[in-house]
């Protein structure tokens, strides 16, 4: 049975994840992962540990790891959209396109306005050479955000592919 000051328990967790970010901010990634794994440790719901963690795995390149918590922190928070969208950028990484746009295409039933969700999944459609489909997102990317360059570029990329088809 618990008889610690429940309040207290939250902000070391919080106090650790905070201390985590700031280390994975100066790049120290194996140090804000342990940070986050204390955090974890003293609350294993806490849903920005798992996606900071997850943040720091991408950073190393380790995307199974950063791919595994993703998914549990949308399993503890559903509709934690950047989630889906960055669990769909590191399954794009591994060229699971496929499982990126089922990612990235639920990021956008979250939140319709998320450039940058329809901005990944045109990459993705890309890597299955599915070029009318990536424009097509690309598109809606710009028409969300009007100075996306990358979208207007990657759009201009598909747009070659297609007439050289």
């Amino acid at each position: 049975m618990f008889t610690g000051n429940l309040i207290s328990f939250a902000q070391d967790a919080a106090t650790l994840n905070s201390k985590g970010f700031h280390q994975a901010k100066k790049g120290n990634y194996f140090r804000a992962i342990r940070l986050f794994n204390q955090a974890l440790q003293i609350d294993r719901y806490f849903t920005d540990a798992y996606y900071n963690r997850a943040l720091a795995w991408s950073h190393l390149q380790e995307y199974t790891k950063a791919i595994d918590d993703y998914s549990i922190a949308i399993d503890i928070r559903p509709h934690f959209q950047s989630a889906y969208n960055n669990r769909g950028a590191d399954k794009l990484s591994l060229k699971d396109y496929e499982g990126a746009i089922e990612d990235f295409t639920k990021a956008i039933q979250i939140d319709s306005g998320y450039a940058r969700a329809f901005y990944n999944r045109g990459n993705a459609r890309m890597g299955q050479n599915d070029y009318v489909n990536a424009i097509v997102d690309y598109e809606k990317a710009l028409q969300l955000n009007p100075k996306y360059s990358e979208a207007l570029l990657n759009k201009g990329i598909a747009e070659n592919k297609l007439k050289k088809k």
